[in-house]
């Protein structure tokens, strides 16, 4: 048999194994907020350490422990040459929310009808089962690399923090990654190869109090003044992205994919050329007879591909000026530009082949209109696309669940992958 052969005979055999630890990762509570990963990084580590692999735990302050591991040497003569994979996935997830609207334990990590089930199991515990688990099947089985593999779980995630990947990246411990596969929750034969920028800002505006009884004659009402602001701003949506040449027959593919398989209503896939804007909080005021003298909004705007935060940024200062609104405007949570690997990039070429094989069905990478970290990994230079078992649906809502057929498909679209990217020393 061949290696490829021998690694997804493996991956096959020990299913059950794999399934086993995205369901204990699924049962150690790792939400974010509040964001402490220490006892599912531990427990990560152990995993690794029982399977006899060298593991390093750094520890990025405030409970965020990032677990790292290497196998292969980017020395080896092989296929792959000088490449460095890295497997990442994130091992926080968002918070359950109200429990009561569950219908089953939000940290259950158990198996009913064919699904995985318990916060994580889509974003991303069972993708983060399915990176570790092919990583220790192919330590298992003693696969001569023909380049250097990293494992990578991070958390800091799911609120943007600088303590995962970020953190991790700028300390160098994956200096000379050539490529990436990052196993957040995709569709299942559409990884995803690129997203849009996000551009969060606070949005703080100031009035004059005074009496309730007197409005509109006395005082200047920050609430009025932060409302007129919000319809202001919705004119952002009609600014004109200029995308490159060579992404936009990817932006174009995504529209399609986007109304097509994800199941939205028709007219979705304007997203991907628009700047979307969220008013998704507003504070105001101090009591209801009181004329409120500060507003804050807090504003979620992504970038399309072809503009940049910086030009958001600007035409936000000129509607608030054309509204006849003084306000400050404070930068917020997620910051990123539009970024993007492209569909001929070997990484994603590598991953699109396996998948094609696995399923027998078509498969193609597509844009994304959400942030993730791999964002991080484009800014260090590195190529990187996302793939993971999931049911879209379900993710950062009640009762999420993935199917665990895909599940076992990632894990095999992970090796396979791994395999045909980095090459193996006697072949």
């Amino acid at each position: 048999m061949s290696w490829e052969e021998t690694v997804l005979a493996e991956i096959e055999r020990t299913a059950d194994e794999l399934i086993e630890l995205a369901g204990d990762l699924i049962r150690i509570s790792s939400e974010n907020p509040p964001g402490d990963c220490t006892e599912v990084g531990e427990f990560i580590a152990a995993v690794l350490r029982k399977a006899g692999v060298e593991v390093e735990i750094l520890d990025a302050g405030q409970g965020r422990l990032n677990v790292v591991s290497h196998q292969g040497a980017a020395s080896n003569q092989g296929a792959g040459g000088d490449r460095h994979l890295v497997l990442a996935g994130h091992s926080d997830v968002v918070p359950v929310g109200d429990v009561s609207r569950w219908s089953f334990p939000p940290f259950a990590g158990d198996v009913v009808d064919g699904y995985l089930r318990g916060r994580g199991a889509s974003d991303m515990k069972a993708g983060l089962a399915g990176i570790i688990h092919a990583y220790v099947v192919m330590h298992r089985l003693g696969v001569p690399l023909g380049g250097r593999l990293s494992l990578a779980a991070v958390p800091d995630e799911e609120a943007g923090g600088p303590l995962g990947a970020d953190w991790l990246l700028d300390q160098g411990v994956l200096d000379g990654a050539t490529g990436a596969v990052i196993a957040e929750p995709a569709e299942r034969t559409h990884p995803t190869i690129g997203q849009k920028g996000s551009n969060w800002f606070r949005l703080t505006v100031s009035g004059r109090p005074g009496h309730g009884s007197l409005q509109p004659l006395h005082g200047t009402n920050a609430n009025l003044q932060a409302a007129k602001a919000i319809l202001a701003l919705q004119s952002l949506w009609e600014m004109v992205p200029d995308a490159p040449a060579d992404v936009r027959e990817l932006i174009a593919r995504s529209q399609v994919f986007a109304e097509e398989r994800e199941g939205y209503a028709a007219g979705i896939g304007a997203v991907f050329d628009h700047v979307t804007i969220n008013v998704g909080k507003i504070t105001g005021g101090s009591a209801t007879n009181v004329v409120a003298d500060k507003c804050v909004v807090e504003i979620d705007t992504r970038v399309p591909i072809g503009l940049s935060r910086a030009q958001v940024l600007q035409r936000v200062d000129e509607l608030l000026a054309e509204a006849g609104v003084e306000a400050t405007v404070e930068p917020l949570g997620f910051r990123s530009e539009p970024n993007w690997t492209l569909p001929d990039d070997p990484i994603v070429v590598e991953l699109v082949s396996a998948l094609r094989e696995l399923t027998g069905e078509p498969a193609e990478g597509v844009l994304q209109w959400a942030s993730s970290d791999a964002r991080t990994f484009r800014s260090h230079g590195i190529p990187v696309l996302q793939y993971g078992p999931a049911e879209l649906s379900t993710i950062h809502g009640f009762d999420e669940r993935a199917p665990v057929a895909d599940v076992v498909l990632a894990a095999k679209t992970y090796a396979l992958t791994t395999l045909r990217y980095l090459g193996v020393a006697d072949e």
